[in-house]
């Protein structure tokens, strides 16, 4: 008979679910999000603090985290447009999408790992399934059942795709050259001749 050691701990995590840790001497093995989390901070290198923040908690959360006005005031921002800029600034897509991807890829993460349907999940998020099988489809372009079989990888491949697009729509409007602030001469208009 093979022993197994100790069973793996449970943690709680964002909107109720409780994901099983793997831990070795103490420690948790990486998971998913983690192996996420690394790859977007190698797409990102350069991330700010505020950057990385919503990017952690948004893998912490396994999704969204706040409206972004609220999210902007958390990171000491005036208001959703500094947000969106800071956000567009480090090539990364707007705060809305970027929990959109990362929920999915941590539904499809959880169901590969423990089995679940995307209706058990819903319903443990206190989240309509309809509502969750329209954001795949919406987001990825695939059901659920296509989805599952191209796997948590895919899913973070399009990610990765999706932050290079972001990354370069960021760089190239850096680089277009904003027209100049002295004002052009006014045209000249021919006389007007008065009928008296």
């Amino acid at each position: 008979m093979k022993e197994s050691g100790p069973p793996p701990q449970v943690r709680e995590f964002g909107a109720g679910m409780n994901l099983p840790v793997t831990t070795v001497a103490g420690v948790p093995e990486p998971g998913p999000l983690d192996h996420a989390f690394v790859a977007i901070r190698t797409a990102r290198p350069g991330l700010t603090v505020r950057a990385r923040a919503v990017v952690e908690a948004i893998l912490l959360s396994k999704g969204p985290i706040g409206a972004a006005e609220h999210v902007a005031h958390a990171l000491g921002l005036k208001n959703r447009f500094r947000l969106a800029r800071l956000l567009h600034n480090e090539g990364l897509p707007p705060l809305h999408r970027l929990a959109e991807w990362l929920t999915i890829f941590s539904w499809v993460s959880w169901a590969q790992s423990e089995g679940v349907s995307l209706c058990w999940m819903a319903f443990r998020m206190h989240r309509h399934p309809s509502a969750c099988y329209r954001l795949i489809k919406q987001v990825t372009g695939l059901g659920w059942e296509e989805l599952q079989a191209r796997g948590e990888a895919w899913v973070l491949d399009q990610f990765l795709k999706e932050l290079d697009r972001v990354g370069s729509l960021a760089k190239s409007a850096k680089r277009v050259p904003l027209p100049s602030r002295t004002p052009s001469p006014s045209p000249t208009y021919p006389a007007h001749k008065r009928s008296s």
